[in-house]
């Protein structure tokens, strides 16, 4: 026995079975992927473990059983669970203003009743949105920004918010890890976080690799989770990984969502057979959401919950009641239907199963059709509802003393222990992640070469140093952008930790120390390598102090940006949004750190920002640190006045007979011309202070991490619409293209590829032939559909794609012919569709909108228009979509249109061709049972209208199979079985029947099927090659007899259906409907540019032709940049998110690919304009700058302003069409943007530069703009000394004159190296530079894809 006071957990070393070597001689048992297997129904010699409706309490996996009895302890109770009148809502988000309390509320849950006991297992269904998921996070009690009323209680008390998620299992719909953790380390961490400090570790290790072995996870154990740009493990065994991560607990409640989605039936059944053990051995409650259960599933529960729409039960009680209760208001399942399809359908369309249905013509008594039917009322009615609310009286036991983590003290680890694992998580990501910090530690290495070099050796004359400073601040500006791609980081991990922060893995702060802490090395690392090369070869001073000090100012500026970035991203809803943003506020730091514009010419309206920049101080500390105390002196030309001047000869009083000065003798003078500290002790106070706001911006994130939560869910919006009219059609004339299917044969058919593989013998990676496909022989007549079926890795999707034509890499082998001729002679994309397992859609768009638009680019012009929209309505009708065509798809289906309707949408643009053959991959992933038949209701009226289906199906139920004509049948890449389906799945039944495989009456047959090729394929493939079947289906093809000789075949003139002007006007309105619903994003965009422009422009408020007039109209013009080039940043995500609809309709053959560059070209000017415009106007009136004659010189530099934004703006769309993923592209985006920066001739002007870096000085289309804006602005300009400020004091013999340097603007011109003699040349190679950016984004597009199949 275990006291009240000690936690359960720390007594059992684990919860889920040991390993599973050694079974029963009574038990018959298979693996697959290593997950063990129970066989039901091959044979009636082979089958011992039986299920059937009445059974309720089935006892499986004994070794399991054995081991949790050993470790249970003897005091657990596990959780009785009680709800009466229990309802879950949200607040409104627009209520009218008399709003009652209820309108207030928008509730998910309405007035649940229900109890759970320990050792009992509840089913849980439902239709769409019926609060399915709800009632498990409230349960869980993670209710997000939701409201509880009514009473919930755990063993009597409600949820203990400090223990409750010690108590619980909570298995979440998604799959949400870090991908590049293996899995073994995965659920180590899972591990040593649920399972705490108190427990040993050797306990621990032992839990895991328990875990592993009953999820079959073990020969996975080392290989990294994965993502889509890193290959890891399958999706099934991702969604294993998700409930193992869950296991490492001792529960006394189980909650599961949608657990098996993606697993195969058998592999289903394994993992909730498990469940089953613990609930009736560990003595746990249990709670789990299915979307398509077998009938050997269904049957391991004891009780099920089905919910309505609005979250409303329509039944909890007994699942052998159920059936009678439901005949007992009036609805029965269908001949031989599988309990679970009726209890999914019965809630969304009862009609279905009313008993007084005719079934002779399908219609109802008028009594039922006429009356609204509301299943939670008829069941708050029944006697099993009373039963319900009887039994919450009587829950609790009386004898027992109920035991839980709420009765524990101290149940939590301690703070250290949760800073030490996840700081042990972060340092293994790091290490994964290596070769990227390498890359940054190499650019930082190759950066400080590069500025090094630029700036080498600089002496002690006077433009020296001023060359110092611009280093020094390009110094920083350099340690800024590389890490904007933290941003990325931040995001892609964000709902990771929403999940375990609900989970109470670990601390806030522990996770919060460790994402701030693990920064730290880096930014040191980088700091150091840039400042071993920079710092020495650029000739700075040669003191071991100053080189520390300036290493710890770089790695504090990249410190500070990250407490910039992380800061945003934590209060901001989107990537977008803070990519946006933070470039912007970025930049208001760099005006104001005192180089732009000296902190002693900052106008008092704008000093406490120059104030609260924390560059301001970074600067400081290194320019003090670089300038105090060195002396500097002048070349000939830098004394002043210089010897060239007209009056330095002339003899006074007329001119200043040959005496000169030098202006800048210290690095004193040029600290306090900057209006820096001029001194070495303030550069401490300086670092003192960085640090201070590093501690500030950190803090923020802190905040942010831990009060402010996004809601990952929002509901699908609504578009208005204006009626669309059939246009006039030119070609009235013509007439539609014939429909019908294709004849479609495969024979011999083989596919390889090379992959690198480790050879164990040498531990060396090798190149490897892989076959995936083996010998395949089939065909597909129009009018039917082909389901390819198999077991995870038998080929399925490989073959799909190798008979769509879409394999860019691998060799294929044997033959392919539609209608008689070789596809690869055929540009089948004319008249095929392609249905992918992913639906890749535009989110921006309407239902209506994504399917029109397809219509338009892939139907030829001799449609007519009208022709086109009634096709388009007849899609929306068949596939059900009609009420959702005014609805925005969304991103994603948890904030627009839900995955069955998505799946459709794919269906629907594929549709929308006009296709003579459909191929599918898929297409009922991830849909429940009612959903999935849905879709396949529609796909199978599509090959009624004659055409050719061919679509692979995953679990399909015995409805949907049978709604097949023909099956091939994988086994590790080798044909099965091929042939008719028969009536109720009779034929192929019969041909395993022979082989001695019968299938039970109440089992789906798709199930039995794919047990077979799943347990030993090898043999039921020599047998079917040797069979009868597979001779007719190689003598059909060696003869040609399936395709009769009076069929055509497809030919076509071009590859493209529609015409050019037709495919460029939908491209480029749907770019365009991309941009404008995007309201926020065109908001930012207004804001960021006119915000900036009206803080830049009162800092240089109405600039004087004074001395430092001079200087800053050069400064503004340069700063004026920096808005262009961050700007564009912004807009790599979108253009990575839009990339992947390109790479679906390109391979669909919808449209050229320059097509889609003018398109977004032509789109994305009008946005580029209103950067550009909301920048340059206030900016240019504000500084005061020459209008010239009737404005010419405002409209003249409009125009290279727009050109240098436009510059910017394309250079980004290379970087996100060439790069793969969004941190790559920005990292090297900043670093392009750095170079634009530091060789446009501002840092360092252009008769600085040495020789061996001039050839990147004119490769930079900045210089070009600022060499057009600098001349347009200073040319024949007049300049001034007005109250002898900024003059200089000349002594001559025994006096002095005053000496005013910059008198006309061509000084300034000459100083920077400018030719005046380009000023309208220059825009002309701007247009070239954005439209050889065109060409690259254009080639990009076409060669490059990062979409490999």
């Amino acid at each position: 026995m275990v006291d009240n006071e000690q936690p359960v957990e720390d007594t059992s070393p684990a919860v889920v079975g040991e390993d599973l070597q050694s079974h029963g001689s009574d038990d018959i048992h298979h693996h697959k992927d290593g997950v063990e297997m129970t066989t039901f129904g091959v044979n009636a010699e082979t089958t011992t473990l039986q299920h059937n409706q009445d059974d309720t309490a089935i006892q499986v996996n004994p070794d399991l059983n054995h081991h949790i009895r050993e470790y249970t302890p003897d005091n657990k109770t596990g959780m009785y669970v009680s709800a009466r009148n229990l309802n879950y809502y949200v607040d409104a988000p627009k209520p009218p203003k008399n709003a009652t309390p209820e309108q207030k509320k928008i509730n998910l849950l309405n007035d649940f009743t229900f109890s759970l006991k320990p050792g009992r297992m509840v089913l849980l269904m439902g239709a769409p949105s019926s609060g399915k998921s709800i009632l498990l996070r409230v349960l869980a009690n993670r209710l997000g920004k939701g409201h509880v009323e009514g009473e919930l209680l755990f063993n009597g008390h409600p949820a203990d918010p400090e223990t409750h998620h010690k108590d619980t299992i909570y298995v979440p719909q998604e799959d949400r890890h870090i991908p590049l953790l293996t899995v073994k380390e995965t659920l180590d961490f899972s591990a040593q976080c649920n399972m705490g400090s108190t427990v040993n570790q050797s306990t621990k290790d032992e839990r895991v690799e328990l875990i592993l072995s009953q999820l079959g996870l073990s020969h996975t154990k080392n290989t990294i989770i994965g993502n889509e740009f890193f290959r890891g493990i399958s999706g099934g065994q991702k969604r294993r990984v998700t409930v193992a991560n869950e296991f490492t607990k001792c529960p006394n409640l189980i909650l599961m969502d949608e657990p098996t989605t993606g697993l195969d039936s058998a592999t289903a059944f394994s993992v909730c057979s498990k469940v089953r053990t613990i609930a009736n051995e560990a003595k746990a409650s249990a709670m789990i959401s299915l979307l398509q259960p077998s009938p050997e599933l269904t049957n391991l529960f004891d009780d099920v919950m089905l919910l309505g729409e609005k979250g409303k039960i329509c039944y909890f009680g007994p699942r052998e009641s159920l059936l009678s209760y439901f005949e007992s208001i009036g609805y029965r399942p269908l001949l031989d239907q599988p309990l679970a399809e009726f209890m999914q359908e019965i809630v969304e369309d009862p009609l279905k199963y009313a008993i007084n249905r005719d079934t002779s013509n399908g219609e109802l008594s008028n009594s039922i059709a006429n009356s609204e039917i509301h299943l939670d009322t008829l069941f708050k009615q029944s006697n099993i509802y009373q039963e319900n609310i009887n039994n919450l009286t009587t829950l609790l036991p009386t004898d027992v003393k109920l035991h839980d983590f709420s009765k524990v003290e101290n149940p939590l680890s301690p703070m250290w222990y949760d800073i030490k694992l996840c700081m042990e998580r972060q340092k293994k990501i790091m290490r994964i992640l290596r070769m990227q910090f390498i890359t940054r530690f190499i650019q930082a290495t190759f950066m400080g070469f590069v500025v090094g070099s630029l700036f080498f050796q600089m002496g002690d004359t006077q433009a020296d140093g001023r060359n110092r400073f611009g280093l020094l601040y390009f110094a920083t500006v350099l340690h800024i952008w590389t890490t904007f791609s933290s941003v990325d980081e931040f995001y892609q991990l964000r709902s990771i930790y929403y999940d375990q922060k609900d989970g109470k893995f670990y601390r806030t702060f522990a996770y919060f120390i460790t994402v701030v802490v693990s920064k730290f090395p880096i930014a040191l690392i980088e700091a150091f390598l840039f400042s071993v090369t920079c710092y020495w070869i650029s000739g700075f001073r040669a003191r071991a102090d100053t080189f520390i000090v300036f290493i710890i100012c770089m790695a504090l500026t990249n410190v500070i940006a990250q407490g910039v970035f992380q800061s945003a991203s934590s209060f901001s809803d989107s990537q977008l949004v803070t990519s946006m943003v933070t470039p912007a506020v970025v930049i208001l730091f760099m005006i104001f750190s005192g180089y732009i514009l000296p902190g002693v010419n900052i106008p008092n309206w704008w000093i406490w920002m120059y104030y609260l920049s924390p560059l301001k101080y970074v600067l400081d500390a290194l320019a003090s640190n670089e300038m105090y105390g060195r002396s500097f002196t002048c070349t000939p030309n830098e004394v002043i006045p210089p010897a060239s001047h007209p009056l330095a000869s002339l003899p006074y009083p007329q001119g200043f007979a040959n005496h000169s000065i030098c202006p800048m003798q210290s690095g004193s003078d040029f600290l306090n011309e900057f209006g820096f500290n001029n001194n070495f002790y303030w550069r401490w106070i300086d670092i003192a202070i960085v640090i201070g706001f590093a501690i500030a911006l950190f803090t923020a994130f802190y905040i942010g991490i831990t009060y402010v939560k996004f809601e990952t869910k929002k509901p699908p919006r609504a578009i208005q619409q204006k009626k669309v009219k059939a246009k006039k059609d030119k070609k009235a004339d013509k007439k539609k293209q014939l429909e019908g299917g294709c004849y479609m044969t495969f024979s011999k058919l083989g596919y390889t590829v090379e992959a690198k593989r480790n050879n164990p013998t040498t531990n060396k990676k090798e190149t490897v032939t892989l076959q995936l496909l083996k010998d395949v022989n089939g065909y597909v007549k129009p009018g039917t559909m082909l389901a390819l079926m198999g077991p995870s890795g038998a080929g399925k999707s490989t073959l799909l794609d190798v008979l769509s034509k879409r394999k860019n890499m691998g060799v294929i082998t044997g033959d392919i012919q539609i209608n008689g001729a070789n596809i690869f002679d055929l540009n089948i994309t004319r008249f095929t569709g392609y249905v992918e397992q992913q639906d890749i859609l535009s989110g921006n768009l309407t239902v209506r909108e994504a399917i029109y638009f397809s219509a338009l680019c892939r139907l030829p012009d001799s449609y007519l228009n009208a022709d086109k929209l009634k096709l388009v309505d007849e899609i929306l009708h068949v596939l059900s979509l009609t009420k959702l065509q005014d609805t925005k798809i969304g991103p994603n289906p948890t904030m627009g249109i839900s995955l069955a309707n998505r799946k459709k949408v794919s269906i629907g643009i594929e549709l929308a061709s006009n296709p003579h053959l459909l191929f599918l991959d898929e297409p009922t992933s991830g849909l429940d049972s009612a959903a999935a038949l849905k879709v396949m209701n529609c796909v199978r009226k599509i090959a009624l209208s004659g055409r050719t289906v061919i679509c692979t199906i995953h679990q399909p139920s015995q409805e949907i199979f049978e709604q097949f004509d023909q099956l091939l049948l994988l086994g590790k890449g080798e044909v099965v079985y091929f042939g008719e389906t028969g009536v109720n799945s009779q034929t192929v039944l019969d041909y395993f029947a022979k082989q001695g495989h019968r299938c039970q009456a109440d089992r789906n047959p798709s199930d039995f099927i794919l047990e077979i090729a799943e347990h030993n394929p090898t043999e039921p493939i020599a047998i079917y090659t040797a069979s009868e079947e597979a001779a007719n289906t190689a003598a059909s093809l060696l003869n040609k007899t399936i395709v009769p000789s009076t069929v055509e075949v497809p030919k076509f003139k071009s590859r493209y259906n529609a015409s050019l002007s037709t495919q460029l006007y939908v491209l480029t309105k749907r770019a365009w409907i991309n941009h404008i619903r995007r309201p926020q994003t065109i908001l930012i965009r207004f804001c960021r540019s006119l915000i900036p422009s009206i803080v830049v422009g009162t800092m240089f408020l109405r600039l004087d032709n004074d001395q430092s007039g001079a200087r800053n109209k050069l400064a503004m013009i340069y700063l004026s940049f920096l808005f262009g080039g961050m700007a564009s940043i912004s807009k790599i995500p979108l253009v990575i998110e839009d990339r992947s609809v390109y790479y679906r309709e390109f391979s669909s053959g919808a449209y050229p690919s320059f097509l889609y560059i003018i398109a977004a070209v032509i789109t994305d000017l009008p946005f580029i304009c209103l950067t550009a415009f909301c920048f340059w106007i206030p900016f240019f009136w504000l500084t005061g700058m020459d209008p010239g004659h009737n404005g010419w010189k405002f409209f003249f530099t409009l125009l290279v302003y727009l050109l240098i934004v436009m510059a910017y703006d394309n250079l980004a769309m290379v970087f996100a069409l060439v790069l793969p993923t969004i941190p790559i592209a920005v990292l090297l985006s900043g670093m392009g943007l750095n170079f634009l920066g530091l060789f446009g001739g501002f840092f360092i002007p252009r008769v600085n530069i040495p020789s061996g870096w001039i050839w990147m000085h004119w490769l930079t289309f900045t210089k070009y703009a600022f060499e057009t804006l600098g001349v347009t602005e200073l040319k024949d300009a007049t300049f001034n000394c007005p109250g002898g400020k900024g003059e200089y004091l000349i002594p001559v013999g025994n006096t002095t004159k005053p000496f005013c340097p910059i008198t006309n603007g061509n000084t300034m011109i000459a100083r920077y190296g400018l030719n005046v003699d380009r000023q309208f040349w220059n825009v002309l190679v701007l247009v070239c530079f954005n439209f050889g950016f065109i060409m690259l984004s254009y080639l990009a597009l076409r060669f490059i894809h990062h979409m490999k199949r």
